[in-house]
């Protein structure tokens, strides 16, 4: 598909060229309606699609993923219920997905709620191995 002159043409067009600005030169014609014009963002949002609120919530998720992270290893029981409060708020006011965050902060809360167990179990045996050394000791 040729013109006369032997140019392609685009069989996806009407024929005619392209009718740009003469105030602005290097700027495109907006392709689809809403479009912004200036940077080609989405309908309805900021330039270059950012959305402040998104970015908020996408933030809330990434902090709830580093301290269920971290909740697995260090004070889980601390770390793991600010993850998963984290994790609820990033889902519930700004609509993010926030899974990774509370999953690994109730296994972190999990580990550190049996690591308080564990902990408490041996001082437990210690006192009543300590009481049962002193019973049979022989102080003569």
């Amino acid at each position: 598909m040729s013109t006369e002159n032997n140019e392609p043409t685009n069989p996806y067009t009407s024929g005619q060229p392209p009718q740009y600005s003469s105030q602005h030169p290097n700027q495109y014609p907006n392709q689809y309606p809403g479009q912004n014009q200036q940077f080609g963002g989405a309908p309805g949002y900021p330039a270059y699609g950012y959305n402040p609120q998104q970015a908020e919530g996408a933030q809330l998720a990434q902090t709830s993923m580093i301290l269920g992270i971290i909740s697995l290893f260090v004070v889980g029981i601390i770390l793991g219920p600010i993850a998963i409060v984290k994790a609820k708020k990033a889902e519930r006011e700004f609509n993010t997905d926030a899974t990774v965050g509370k999953v690994t902060g109730w296994i972190g809360t999990i580990f550190g709620i049996i690591g308080v167990l564990y902990i408490i179990f041996l001082i437990v045996v210690a006192f009543s191995f300590a009481g049962t050394s002193m019973m049979y000791s022989d102080y003569s």
